[in-house]
């Protein structure tokens, strides 16, 4: 009689033989598709780049989770809402500081973009229309149909072609 453990090696032994057959050019394994994005998160996409390209922090605001966490170069910045939009949403609806999404990927309960925006933080002044600008590479985490944490990597100023190459300014 053979022992419950002796057939439980002998299943494993035959699933390795038989996958290391398929691997040595038997039949191919199947790719499994990634799993779909969260209800409702390519709303919230397409929410979020209306908000910048208006410029409307209510609209940007409504996107945020209360309890929305936010970090820059890995530093937690803002624990919060109302703190987040005490900062940034001033800076979002400010006359004279430009705004442009570039789009990203989207993941399960992830968003990224590339944001653009006036680094001169002008106030109100128009810039100069090839000047200052900086780039932001940022990653929204979504989840209950709210944005719940912003990572945000600063870029600098200096763009990279997809060779990577400095693009001159």
């Amino acid at each position: 009689m053979v022992r419950c453990s002796t057939l439980s090696a002998m299943k494993r032994f035959a699933a390795l033989i038989a996958l290391a057959t398929m691997l040595a050019g038997g039949a191919a394994p199947a790719q499994v598709p990634p799993p779909p994005d969260l209800p409702g998160q390519a709303d919230i996409a397409i929410r979020l780049a209306e908000a910048f390209a208006h410029k409307d922090a209510a609209a940007y605001a409504d996107l945020l989770a209360d309890d929305l966490q936010v970090f820059e170069d890995g530093k937690q910045i803002a624990s919060g809402k109302q703190e987040w939009m005490a900062s940034f949403g001033r800076k979002l609806a400010a006359p004279g500081v430009q705004f442009h999404l570039i789009s990203g990927y989207s993941s399960t309960g992830r968003i990224l973009f590339i944001e653009y925006f006036n680094s001169l933080a002008s106030w109100g002044r128009t810039p100069p229309p090839d000047c200052c600008w900086g780039y932001d590479a940022v990653a929204y985490d979504v989840a209950d149909g709210k944005i719940t944490r912003v990572q945000r990597l600063p870029g600098g100023h200096a763009r990279l072609a997809e060779d990577g190459r400095k693009i001159a300014e």
